[in-house]
């Protein structure tokens, strides 16, 4: 049976994670477009990729970015909820 906190996590297991600026560029390394410059092919939040750069569970963390990444072919701003498409 599922834990009544898998979608709505207690407070003390909800991590706030901040992301320094040489992690944020090592995301962004992973980004081919953005939401912005390419609106279908944008499929997943850029917190998919900080999860898996950083390795935290994505049920229970959020994310503090230190800067904001910038699109690799747009160099529009990537925010943590920002739609991309990964390389």
């Amino acid at each position: 049976m599922t834990p009544y906190y898998f979608f709505n996590p207690p407070p003390e297991r909800h991590q706030i994670v901040v992301i320094n600026a040489a992690t944020v560029r090592k995301a962004a390394a992973l980004v081919e477009t953005c939401e912005n410059c390419n609106e279908e092919g944008s499929e997943f939040p850029f917190v998919v990729i900080l999860d898996r750069v950083t390795g935290s569970d994505p049920k229970v963390t959020d994310y503090i970015l230190e800067v904001p990444a910038n699109c690799p072919a747009c160099r529009c701003e990537i925010l943590e909820k920002t739609f991309v498409q990964r390389v």
